[in-house]
């Protein structure tokens, strides 16, 4: 058996387009074939070949098929300074799981472009190619991300996500000044595929997600806001989405900003809680955010 940990980059998209992109040497009617005699499961359970995954979402692969994957002995070389930097990154490590502090140009996942990521460098790293990241955050996001060592941990944190039981705070840096000390958005996100963003819907919607989102104010400057983010259910680009919906766009945000020349993206995940695994992380704001604010 094969299994593949949803995360969020694929949640909303349907399971036979995101077979095609794994078994790039498998047949679609082969995949269809496989669905259909309950081959292919999602959390243990069968499958229609329009199911669409959540992030999260285990599918297990009863099949002995030629999955297109890198052998599961070969390392990519990395470098002794880079080695160093990855290191330097882990803020929480034990035998199974480890979290790090991304950078901002990070990749958690390969793809778009890109043919090495975080995951086969931490992989090289530890040595080990079970290494999964079972949460993901954008390229220009920073802060922590949730690595498991092997498929059992990657299953049990993939569990908690899906019952929400791991709570995910952000700061953040908006264009525009908030009065509101406190404030919810709950509304409904879609990806859309052609223009390859979340598009917003303020009713419920065939499609859409419910998306709800906590903040509470910081600190006012000048001509900008910085806030904290508590996210209560975890949608693709959900914050800046949401951010931009109320026309309070994240500064540095290139793709749903406007006239955005900042080089980086204000947006860093800081503080992670895994209560069944008596794991509480909460990183200072860094020294982006400080310098505008000494500023």
């Amino acid at each position: 058996m094969i299994e593949y940990i949803i995360d969020d980059e694929y949640s909303g998209v349907r399971i036979d387009r995101y077979l095609r992109k794994k078994l790039k040497n498998t047949n679609l009617s082969d995949i269809y074939k496989m669905i259909r005699k309950g081959k292919i499961k999602i959390n243990e359970k069968k499958v229609k070949q329009d199911t669409r995954l959540n992030s999260g979402d285990i599918l297990q692969l009863y099949s002995k098929i030629n999955v297109d994957e890198e052998p599961q002995d070969k390392f990519i070389e990395i470098s002794l300074e880079r080695k160093k930097l990855l290191e330097d990154s882990i803020v929480f490590e034990n035998v199974d799981l480890f979290i790090i502090n991304k950078s901002a140009g990070d990749i958690v996942h390969k793809g778009s472009g890109h043919s090495i990521s975080l995951l086969e460098e931490y992989r090289a790293y530890f040595q080990n190619n079970t290494v999964n990241f079972v949460n993901r955050i954008d390229k220009d996001t920073s802060g922590l991300v949730i690595g498991a060592k092997n498929i059992r941990t990657a299953r049990k944190i993939a569990e908690y996500i899906r019952e929400r039981e791991i709570e995910k705070k952000y700061y953040i840096l908006v264009d525009g000044v908030i009065e509101q000390e406190e404030f919810f958005i709950e509304n409904y996100l879609k990806k859309d595929e052609i223009e390859e963003k979340i598009v917003v819907s303020n009713e419920e919607k065939e499609g859409y997600k419910k998306s709800t989102t906590f903040f509470k104010k910081i600190k006012v400057l000048q001509k900008n806001t910085i806030l904290e983010a508590d996210l209560k259910t975890g949608r693709t680009h959900q914050l800046r989405a949401q951010l931009a919906h109320i026309g309070h766009a994240i500064v540095g945000d290139k793709k749903y900003g406007k006239n955005n020349d900042k080089e980086k993206m204000y947006l860093f995940s800081h503080y992670i809680n895994i209560p069944k695994e008596n794991i509480e992380i909460d990183l200072e704001m860094p020294k982006n955010f400080l310098n505008i604010i000494n500023n």
